[in-house]
């Protein structure tokens, strides 16, 4: 009898699952923030970062990330000024973001754990 209803609780526990690693084409969800910061050489940098909800593993190893998963994510914007209004607006306010592209933070142009060159607004 124990046996049987040992082997019903395993059953009944989600096994550990690929979607609970991010890949590209996933959404994050998250509270948007500005950072404002010096980079060594003397620029100044403002950077739009998520604050992810769930954070998750990358599914694809990289040799700049750490044991955990990244905290917060650099959603860059550079010349495309349509984008950095939209995020302007949306500045204190949770929001889902889809990642094409993403990678763990190389510089000190990347302020945050991870950075996305390659990203757009999830639809409603």
């Amino acid at each position: 009898m124990r046996i049987l209803l040992f082997a019903t609780l395993l059953l009944l526990v989600p096994p550990a699952q690929a979607q609970d690693l991010l890949k590209p084409g996933d959404t994050i969800t998250g509270k948007l923030r500005l950072v404002k910061t010096v980079h060594p050489s003397g620029t100044r940098i403002n950077a739009y970062q998520i604050v992810p909800d769930n954070p998750r593993k990358f599914a694809k190893a990289d040799d700049f990330c750490g044991d955990d998963p990244p905290r917060t994510f650099h959603l860059v914007v550079m010349e495309d000024k349509a984008k950095a209004a939209q995020l302007k607006k949306l500045l204190g306010r949770k929001i889902t973001v889809v990642l094409d592209d993403f990678f763990c933070s190389e510089t000190a142009w990347h302020i945050g754990d991870a950075v996305s060159f390659t990203w757009h607004f999830a639809p409603d």
